[in-house]
């Protein structure tokens, strides 16, 4: 039986803040689903770039030159370093080593969620149902990092493959750890890399692999006994995502719900294999500060009932629903980031009354 989350609160990642205390304060609010808290703000090691690419930094793929983090596939010694990385990914991903926290954050770039594991442990967010983390996706990490020529690494095939077993390792390494409070763990993969996906003609992606890519990440949320959602801000190609094996897709359904209805179809058959929508209706923007929870239920019920006159069940829709902020907040005032919060947990509530 698979875990209700219909209707619940559930957050983005990044905040605003620059003291972990005060954004783990507003976490609370999401008390249902609370979540570790981003903080890009804090210090350039917390950027995402950083977060993600230390393990690699690590194991000496990556090197780090003048401030500039980038793959030398020029070492004298690549090979070997590449052939330890495989090794390691199919020990851990075959089950064969639990040596997985090779692939962990450094406390100095992930400060929010250190702090969040020792609210756990201390007992905190004890009333939540679930508890939720968030990676970011292959596509978003692959074209800003780069190898020592200055080109993206999602170009190479070589490296693309490498990015994308790392992250895949970081999301089994991070499920893996939030499961010892013995809630079930969400993971989301925030792809904002795919926005405008099919409209950009300086970008050659190729659909079908972006979700095998996709997949191979979820793939390893799954087999550490997590549920699995897919992050992208504004507009995309949202078929390349309901035909992965995402549990949850999150669209910003405040500005861009009919960058959605264009995958009716596709919409349709996620629903009935029962996927999750997280609806990003709350927008993170200073438009937010002249919403009330009534407004923005209201927009909620127009696209409710938009796609059931297009033939998706009312009922099985609302059952699987969760709504979320349209973006993370980490670039709005703290004055913004506190009322999206606030809408966002109090048309949850409001729905499910």
């Amino acid at each position: 039986m698979k875990p209700d989350l219909s209707l619940l609160a559930i957050g983005i990642g990044s905040m605003p803040h620059l003291k972990t205390t005060e954004a783990l304060e507003l976490v609370r609010i999401l008390k249902d689903i609370p979540h570790w808290p981003q903080l890009p703000n804090q210090a350039s090691s917390e950027d995402m770039l950083n977060q993600y690419s230390f393990p690699l930094l690590k194991l000496g793929l990556i090197v780090e030159n003048g401030g500039r983090l980038f793959f030398d596939t020029s070492q004298v010694n690549w090979l070997d370093k590449v052939t330890e990385f495989y090794n390691q990914y199919l020990e851990i991903l075959e089950g064969n080593s639990d040596d997985y926290n090779s692939f962990s954050f450094p406390e100095e770039s992930a400060q929010g969620f250190y702090a969040f594991l020792k609210k756990l442990t201390n007992g905190d967010f004890s009333e939540a149902q679930f508890i939720k983390g968030q990676i970011t996706g292959p596509i978003t990490l692959g074209l800003q990092l780069t190898d020592q020529n200055r080109r993206s690494s999602y170009y190479s095939p070589e490296l693309r493959e490498i990015v994308i077993k790392s992250l895949a390792l970081q999301a089994f390494w991070q499920t893996k750890t939030l499961n010892q409070y013995n809630k079930p763990v969400i993971i989301f993969i925030d792809e904002p890399g795919l926005y405008g996906y099919g409209q950009s003609t300086f970008i050659t992606l190729n659909k079908e692999e972006i979700t095998n890519e996709l997949n191979e990440i979820i793939d390893s949320i799954h087999l550490a006994n997590g549920i699995a959602g897919v992050h992208v801000c504004a507009s995309t190609d949202w078929s390349i995502i309901l035909q992965s094996k995402t549990d949850i897709v999150n669209f910003d359904a405040y500005g861009y719900f009919t960058s959605m209805i264009v995958y009716i179809e596709e919409l349709k058959a996620f629903i009935e294999r029962g996927g999750l929508i997280a609806w990003g209706l709350i927008p993170t923007s200073q438009k937010v500060l002249e919403l009330t929870a009534d407004d923005l239920i209201t927009l909620f019920e127009q696209h409710l009932d938009f796609l059931v006159q297009n033939g998706i069940d009312r009922k099985l829709l609302l059952k699987q629903s969760l709504l979320t902020p349209s973006c993370g907040v980490g670039s709005c005032s703290i004055e913004v980031a506190e009322k999206v919060y606030e809408l966002t947990q109090d048309v949850a509530q409001k729905l499910r009354m």
